[in-house]
């Protein structure tokens, strides 16, 4: 595909995008939305497929899902109103869909009282994404909370993306490689890396490289980290490792500007699946930045009925 064919298939999906998220309280059959881009309906799949990385009912059914779970947190709806204007036929279709997609019931999440699993509408506005290669790679986000836990490791002082002297890409690898030589990491077992930001803006920061202090090995000279409950904004990557910088890098200067929440000084956590092989040709991680909510991000992309 020429680059002019590819931006004409991103123009197009872009719209198709603004639509779903303009109209989740209505119909949106995957023909409709074929029409709207200008597909068949095995075109769209494909293509919506390719640029998005899921499928356009899975993206539609992620989004209703997560405007109820706003709409609970955030407003004192009934909840048999919730489902029906999230775009869900009846009660029992709209408990029994979150249910399975949080875990437990709209009563339940609405007690709880915390934001988990929210997904975030796609930013694909070539406005706020000027480097159109990054389209490919653009990643999964989505609102989330972790309670306190504790990670067992090594750690070291570095220098960030932002640094003007950044070591971080050296300095990190030579921590991870040093936590294995330990026998500290386990095929079975995520493992995580904590940046400790929470004395704010400076010259560096301590990073520590290790698993979950449960799952860490007796007898070897580790350190153990201690990180306290917070909500936090979770970006999925895929890709080169390479190429994670790259995303960070979008991510805090084109979306998080623009998001219903903010930033604050804490623990971001990097969490690998585990067996992670960071020099394996695509990788996938998630990287975990905590946030304080301003408002819902979904609520003001969409309408609420």
């Amino acid at each position: 595909m020429t680059v002019s064919g590819r931006q004409l298939q991103q123009s197009r999906i872009d719209q198709v995008l603004k639509h779903i998220h303009g109209n989740l309280d209505k119909p949106l059959a995957v023909t409709s939305l074929a029409k709207i881009g200008g597909w068949s309906r095995w075109q769209f799949n494909r293509v919506f497929s390719f640029e998005t990385g899921q499928s356009a009912s899975q993206y539609v059914r992620g989004l209703r899902l997560s405007l109820a779970a706003e709409m609970l947190l955030f407003t004192d709806q009934r909840i048999i109103d919730i489902g029906l204007a999230c775009g869900f036929g009846s009660d029992i279709s709209f408990s029994r869909s979150f249910k399975q997609h949080f875990g437990c019931p709209p009563a339940q999440y609405r007690r709880r009282g915390l934001p988990c699993l929210l997904t975030t509408p796609l930013c694909l506005d070539p406005e706020l994404l000027p480097d159109r290669s990054l389209r490919a790679r653009v990643p999964g986000i989505r609102l989330d909370s972790k309670p306190a836990f504790s990670v067992t490791g090594r750690s070291d002082k570095v220098q960030g993306l932002f640094s003007p002297s950044p070591d971080f890409e050296r300095k990190v690898p030579e921590l991870w490689r040093s936590v294995s030589r330990a026998g500290a990491l386990a095929d079975e077992c995520p493992s995580f890396g904590v940046l400790d930001l929470s004395q704010g803006p400076g010259s560096g920061f301590s990073y520590l490289a290790g698993v979950e202090s449960a799952n860490a090995p007796a007898g070897q000279a580790l350190e153990t980290l201690s990180v306290p409950a917070q909500n936090y904004v979770v970006i999925s990557f895929q890709g080169p490792m390479t190429s994670l910088s790259d995303i960070l890098k979008w991510f805090f200067s084109a979306w998080l500007p623009y998001a219903g929440c903010k930033a604050i000084y804490g623990y971001d956590l990097e969490v690998y699946p585990p067996g992670f092989d960071p020099r394996a040709p695509e990788v996938a991680m998630e990287y975990w930045l905590p946030v304080t909510l301003n408002k819902p991000l979904i609520l003001r992309h969409a309408p609420i009925g």
